[in-house]
C-alpha cells in the first residue's frame, strides 16, 4: 500500500519545481471528475486479470492529452496497483497547493441562491478573517430554510434557521417543568 500524502506531496512538488502546479492542479481536477463519473474504470486499472501493459494502454487513451507528469503518475499508481489511492492522492496534491499559495477553499450553503454581491462581501470578510485568498463554492439546500453554513479549513460554523430550530428543540426537550 502507498502513502498518498507522500505522493501527492511529490507530484506537488514536482509540478511546482517545473511551473506546471496551476496546470497539474486543473487536470488534476478533470481526471478527478471523470474518475467519479466512472467508478468502474478505477476498480478495472487495478484488477490483477488484466495486463498491466494493457491498462497502461487504456490510461494512455483516456488521458493523453494531461500534462506529461500527471500522465506518468497515474501510470505509476496503475503498475503499483494502487489507482484506488488515486483520490487520496489528489487531495494530498491540493492540500499542498493550497498551503503554497496561501488559498482556503470554502462552502456556503444557504436555502436560496446567494446574490453575487453577497458571495463577493462573504469571500472578502473570509478573506480578511484568515489572511488568505478564498475560494469559495456556493451550494444549496432548501432544507435550511433559510441562514448560511459555511464550511472551511476543517470548521463549520452553521447559522441556519434548521440549526437555530433544532438547537431550540433540544434546548426546550431539557428542561424540566
Amino acid at each position: 500500500m502507498i502513502d498518498a500524502a507522500a505522493y501527492g506531496k511529490a507530484l506537488f512538488e514536482l509540478a511546482q519545481e517545473a511551473g506546471e502546479d496551476e496546470r497539474v492542479r486543473q487536470e488534476l481536477a478533470i481526471v478527478r471528475r471523470a474518475l467519479r463519473e466512472q467508478p468502474q474504470y478505477v476498480t478495472l486499472l487495478d484488477t490483477p486479470a488484466v495486463q498491466t501493459a494493457e491498462k497502461l494502454g487504456l490510461l494512455q487513451q483516456a488521458f493523453g492529452k494531461t500534462q506529461p507528469m500527471l500522465r506518468n503518475f497515474l501510470c505509476l499508481l496503475c503498475e503499483k496497483r494502487a489507482f484506488y489511492r488515486f483520490f487520496a492522492c489528489a487531495d494530498a496534491f491540493d492540500a499542498c497547493y493550497d498551503e503554497a499559495h496561501e488559498l482556503l477553499r470554502a462552502t456556503a450553503i444557504t436555502a436560496v441562491p446567494m446574490l453575487e454581491r453577497q458571495k463577493t462581501a462573504l469571500r472578502e470578510k473570509l478573506e480578511r478573517i484568515t489572511g488568505k485568498n478564498v475560494e469559495l463554492t456556493c451550494r444549496t439546500d432548501a432544507s435550511l430554510l433559510g441562514g448560511v453554513t459555511l464550511r472551511y479549513g476543517g470548521v463549520q460554523l452553521d447559522d441556519s434557521i434548521r440549526a437555530r430550530l433544532d438547537k431550540l428543540r433540544r434546548s426546550l426537550s431539557e428542561t424540566i417543568v
